[in-house]
C-alpha cells in the first residue's frame, strides 16, 4: 500500500500570506480611525492586526517543527559583537533618515508620539504603547519575520545562483518589502509614504546585510531596538 505524503505549503508562500494580511488588517484599522474612536483603542488595534498574521505566518512555516529547529533556521542566535554591529547599523540609519527628510521637507519629521500626546503624560498606556511595542516588541518580531523567515526563505528559493548573488538578491527584495509595509501603514500622504520608504529601505539593507554576513538576528535587532528608540528618544525629547 502506498501512502502519500502531504506535501508542505513552502516557507515562502506563508511570508507572502502574512504581509498580505497584516497590510490588509492595518488599513482596516485606518478606516476605523475615521469614526474618531479611542486614539488608545486604535493604538492597540494597530499592533495586534498587523502582527498577529506574522506570527501566525511564521507559526505554519513551522508547523510540525520544534522551537529550536525553527529558531536555528531563522538565525535566532546572538553574540557580543552583533551589538556593535546593531548599534552602527541603527545610528547610522536614523541619521540617514533625518538627513533624508531635512533634505527633502527642511524637518527631521520627528514629531511627539502621537499615543504620548494623546494619552497625556507617561502613563502605562502611552509607555505600552508609545515605548515597549515600537522599541522592545516591534524590533523582536519584524527581524525574525523579514530578516529570519522572508530573508532566508528567498535565499533558498534562489538557490541555483552562486551563494553571493543569491543572498545580495534576497537582501534587496526583503528591503524592499519592508520598506513597502511600512510606506503602505505609517504614512498619511504620497510625499510621507516616498521619505518612509526610503528611510525604512536603507535601514532594511543595513540590517539584511549583517543579518546574511553573521548568519544571526542578533546584530539586526539590536539595530531595530537603536533605530526605533532614538526616534522614541528624540520625539520625547521635543
Amino acid at each position: 500500500m502506498v501512502t502519500k505524503t502531504r506535501r508542505r505549503v513552502p516557507r515562502l508562500v506563508w511570508a507572502g500570506f502574512g504581509l498580505v494580511a497584516a497590510v490588509l488588517c492595518g488599513w482596516t484599522v485606518e478606516a476605523a480611525a475615521a469614526a474618531h474612536l479611542d486614539p488608545a483603542l486604535l493604538g492597540v488595534a494597530a499592533y495586534v492586526l498587523v502582527w498577529v498574521p506574522l506570527v501566525l505566518a511564521l507559526i505554519l512555516s513551522f508547523a510540525g517543527q520544534t522551537v529550536r529547529d525553527a529558531a536555528a533556521y531563522l538565525g535566532l542566535r546572538f553574540r557580543a559583537i552583533d551589538l556593535l554591529w546593531g548599534v552602527g547599523i541603527g545610528c547610522l540609519a536614523r541619521a540617514a533618515d533625518a538627513l533624508i527628510r531635512t533634505l527633502a521637507t527642511g524637518s527631521t519629521g520627528l514629531a511627539p508620539q502621537p499615543t504620548l500626546s494623546s494619552i497625556g503624560g507617561l502613563g502605562v498606556q502611552a509607555v505600552a504603547l508609545g515605548i515597549i511595542a515600537p522599541v522592545v516588541i516591534a524590533p523582536i518580531l519584524e527581524e525574525t519575520y523579514f530578516r529570519g523567515l522572508v530573508l532566508r526563505s528567498l535565499a533558498a528559493a534562489l538557490g541555483r545562483f552562486s551563494a553571493a548573488a543569491r543572498w545580495a538578491a534576497a537582501v534587496v527584495i526583503t528591503a524592499a518589502a519592508f520598506a513597502l509595509v511600512h510606506a503602505l501603514l505609517l504614512a498619511g500622504t504620497p510625499g510621507e509614504a516616498v521619505l518612509t520608504g526610503l528611510s525604512t529601505f536603507l535601514f532594511a539593507l543595513l540590517a539584511g546585510a549583517v543579518a546574511a554576513a553573521t548568519q544571526r538576528l542578533g546584530g539586526a535587532i539590536v539595530g531595530h531596538v537603536v533605530f526605533n528608540g532614538l526616534g522614541v528618544l528624540l520625539t520625547l525629547a521635543i
